[in-house]
């Protein structure tokens, strides 16, 4: 039989100026997960918008799982806001 495939999704949020925004990951399954699940470790990573610059919180977990069934699992991060003028900035969460 054919494994299913793990994906994540592209988000994007407005930063804003002051305080913090969630920005909601999906990483989905092509089909429902067998008998046991589908376990994978999964963290953010620098790109454009770094943790240096506290443009957003950095989160790794490990022995995440999607359990037998399901085909979905969300992660969240958190976006600080700055009143500092930049271009749209990115950074890659890693399943």
């Amino acid at each position: 039989s054919t494994l299913p495939t793990l994906s994540i999704n592209d988000v994007s949020v407005t930063e804003g100026n002051v305080g913090t925004t969630t920005a909601t990951f999906t990483v989905s399954l092509s089909a429902p997960a067998g008998a046991g699940g589908v376990s994978f470790d999964i963290a953010t990573a620098d790109n454009t918008a770094t943790t240096a610059n506290n443009d957003y919180v950095a989160r790794s977990l490990t022995g995440q799982s999607i359990p037998a069934g399901s085909n979905t699992y969300t992660f969240n991060v958190t976006v600080n806001g700055d009143a500092t003028p930049e271009p749209n900035e990115t950074y890659f969460v890693n399943v």
